[in-house]
């Protein structure tokens, strides 16, 4: 076991939270580790994307009707099949958030209604 200093008020503030769940102070901790990792991850990944869908169309469109892979907001690697893809990023990065999504350019939507409209 290693001891870590914390300020009593900190110690205080954890055991109550960890009370109120009814769980060990090192159960809330630990929870509490993985809920801030993966908001942290969520937060990269947003990040990413957000950073792709900023890149002129016609730069997107090169990768269309395939997958990417943004890191740093780097394109990392692509491929037509997802789950190649995220095979070798998983090789190469392991459990570091990287973003695969599609990368298609322009999309066309269609709405289908089903009502009837009678003229």
């Amino acid at each position: 076991m290693v001891a870590l200093q914390i300020s009593e008020e900190l110690a205080g503030t954890i055991k109550t939270e960890a009370t109120l769940r009814g769980v060990s102070v090192e159960d809330y901790l630990r929870s509490a580790i993985r809920r801030e990792r993966t908001l942290a991850a969520r937060q990269k990944i947003e990040g990413e994307q957000e950073w792709w869908l900023s890149l002129p169309l016609s730069e997107r469109a090169k990768y269309q009707w395939e997958f990417v892979a943004v890191h740093n907001q780097k394109l990392v690697d692509h491929d037509k099949d997802r789950d190649v893809l995220f095979k070798r990023i998983w090789e190469r990065y392991g459990k570091t958030p990287v973003l695969i999504m599609p990368a298609e350019g322009p999309r066309e939507i269609r709405i289908y209604s089903p009502r009837l409209v009678r003229q």
